[in-house]
């Protein structure tokens, strides 16, 4: 899949070096700039038409803007390149796995575990908006996770820290929906996240990022998104108009206010959802304090006659660090 594999460095610095992922929107390598002596990640816009202009400069102006969004839960952009009649994406190189793989190999995550990540997702979505960034397109598969300092150790949490959240590809949506290159406004792959809003073409706000990482949400904690259909389209009609299942017929064991917070992120109508990603995080940051409260009694009632928890009840650690590290690092669009 590498077709750059025997070029010469992009713009002399960059060494494509191996395929990550390919999505619907773009192809993903790892590669070596030498500039900096580092690992970066370069992503291929597939869908960009290198002849439309107005395409071109809406790309780099979407680049601009996520390369100005600081943020320690944002995937850093580094650079934007015009090559062999191409444009590549210069970003940070996240050593974790992805959101995706990580439900994958959990099926339900635990109800701590789907709220801390969450919470440092309205984190950076609490600065994007302020800036009147909106991102379009969260969804398991653009949210990685990274465990120790920095980019990541690649431990995949085998120390049980919680993870670093890294969240990718703001504003590639917006290009992709001006320049007409997505489906009637829905991106083929991730019509299990849109907000009612986005399935229905109409403007789309702060609320509707939120609406998704509600999808998002009850995806970590039943295993599966709360639409299915045998297509797109039947999907974004769910989220248009249908009232999505309870999130504990899927996993009874999810505590009832956690179940609460999840189904106020997905209310059809903006103004009965949170009304920030701050008001989120809030609800989250808050929610988290009382499970681990109420499981702090529940443990000290259940300590033996030395004092000690019994090994069911030993505290757990993050999963994650069964995933290969042959499928970490994937970025998907």
């Amino acid at each position: 899949m590498n077709h750059y594999e025997g070029k010469p460095p992009i713009a002399g610095r960059y060494e494509i070096r191996e395929h990550i992922a390919t999505g619907g929107m773009a192809s993903v390598y790892k590669t070596w700039d030498h500039r900096v002596e580092r690992i970066v990640a370069i992503k291929v816009l597939r869908s960009l038409d290198k002849n439309d202009l107005r395409a071109v400069e809406r790309f780099r102006r979407e680049a601009r803007a996520a390369a100005a969004l600081t943020h320690p839960n944002a995937v850093t952009i580094f650079d934007f390149v015009e090559e062999w009649g191409q444009y590549f994406l210069v970003m940070e190189y996240i050593n974790g796995p992805t959101l995706k793989q990580l439900i994958g190999q959990s099926r339900q995550l635990q109800p701590l575990q789907a709220i801390e990540i969450a919470a440092q997702v309205c984190d950076v979505l609490e600065v994007a908006h302020a800036r009147r960034f909106i991102h379009r397109d969260i969804k398991p598969q653009n949210i990685m996770l990274a465990w120790g300092a920095g980019s990541g150790n690649g431990n995949g949490g085998q120390s049980g820290e919680r993870p670093l959240v890294k969240l990718t590809d703001f504003g590639i949506v917006r290009v992709l929906e001006e320049g007409g290159l997505t489906n009637s406004g829905i991106v083929l792959g991730t019509a299990d996240y849109l907000s009612p809003e986005q399935a229905r073409g109409e403007t789309l706000t702060a609320s509707s990022d939120l609406y998704s990482l509600g999808v998002v949400m009850f995806e970590m904690l039943a295993g599966r998104p709360p639409f299915v259909g045998p297509t797109a389209v039947s999907i974004a009609m769910q989220h248009a108009s249908t009232n999505p299942p309870s999130l504990r017929q899927f996993n009874p064991t999810v505590p009832p206010e956690v179940e609460k917070i999840v189904m106020k992120t997905l209310e059809k109508d903006p103004v009965d959802r949170f009304q920030s990603a701050a008001e989120m995080q809030m609800a989250l940051r808050l929610c988290a304090k009382e499970l681990k409260r109420a499981s702090l009694v529940r443990r000290s009632s259940t300590k033996g006659a030395d004092g000690r928890f019994p090994t069911a009840v030993q505290p757990n650690k993050y999963a994650g660090s069964d995933i290969p590290s042959s499928q970490r690092g994937q970025y998907s669009s």
